[in-house]
């Protein structure tokens, strides 16, 4: 989703947030695309309210950082931005996307784009992957430069393919790639010096036993992907896996559907970095 300010917030229907999810583009018109970012971006409002409180938390020199929904919902943010939104960060931001290069009416996102550039002064980076899937170059160049020619400032980054689908590139297993590009920005900004943390380690999950030796190439990218995601494999070796869904639920789900499209019988092996029989054990269904 999108961080804000000391603290992180889950949108409402998002992981484990109660609510109802209000941020479907619908039937892809500019209104929809439009209103999916302003109803994004109304949660993250509510959020820099609860930490504008806190006696711990700052909300001078804000930075709102997204990936995907997150960073469109960044970008709403900053279209009516709140006191203290100092920059946005966005990775890879956008929606509709249905397939591989394919977005729902992507001739209305890009106008959604232009018109959120209309009202947006916030300084942004912008990081899209060479290899996304999601939101291919192209298109989010297009994104960009509608952006840019309605007022807004974005500054526009084509970074390096990074593993199978570069719309993860935002995960720990990017941060060789990504950090230099942030701290630059920050830098430009002056918004200070990031306070380095030691990277997460990264999961060292074994395949599943029964994986084809043919598709064991295939693990380390369900690994490499982000989060909310599950790994199914049936007993003949065939397998599926989706990844960057709004809850565990609904990557379990579709690991399935794509698991047992050819008839077979599918069990869940992996839920984001835990085992299946860690992850049931932890309560995470």
């Amino acid at each position: 989703g999108g961080g804000v300010g000391g603290g992180v917030t889950n949108r409402r229907g998002e992981g484990d947030s109660e609510g109802l999810y209000a941020e479907s583009a619908g039937r892809c018109t500019v209104e929809a695309y439009l209103g999916s970012a302003k109803e994004s971006a109304r949660d993250l409002r509510a959020g820099i309210e609860a930490m504008r409180g806190r006696a711990d938390v700052s909300t001078h020199g804000m930075i709102a950082i997204g990936q995907s929904a997150g960073g469109l919902a960044s970008i709403g943010l900053a279209a009516d931005a709140p006191p203290g939104l100092a920059a946005v960060i966005n990775f890879a931001g956008g929606r509709g996307s249905r397939g591989d290069k394919d977005v729902c009416r992507e001739d209305n996102l890009v106008t959604a784009f232009g018109e959120l550039g209309k009202t947006a002064r916030v300084p942004m980076l912008w990081v899209y992957s060479e290899n996304d899937l999601y939101f291919w170059p192209e298109l989010a160049r297009q994104f960009h430069a509608a952006f840019q020619a309605a007022g807004g400032r974005a500054t526009f980054i084509a970074a390096p393919a990074f593993g199978a689908d570069g719309h993860t590139l935002f995960t720990p297993r990017g941060l060789s790639i990504w950090i230099p590009l942030v701290d630059a920005f920050l830098r430009d900004q002056n918004l200070g010096s990031r306070i380095l943390l030691a990277p997460p380690p990264l999961a060292q999950l074994p395949p599943p036993p029964h994986l084809r030796e043919r598709a064991r190439d295939t693990f380390p990218q369900y690994l490499q992907a982000g989060p909310n995601k599950a790994f199914a494999i049936a007993k003949n070796g065939r397998f599926g896996w989706r990844a960057g869904f709004r809850s565990e639920r609904e990557a379990r789900i579709a690991a399935m559907e794509i698991c047992e499209k050819t008839g077979d019988s599918c069990t869940i092996y992996a839920v984001n970095d835990d085992l299946e029989q860690v992850a049931d054990s932890r309560g995470k269904r």
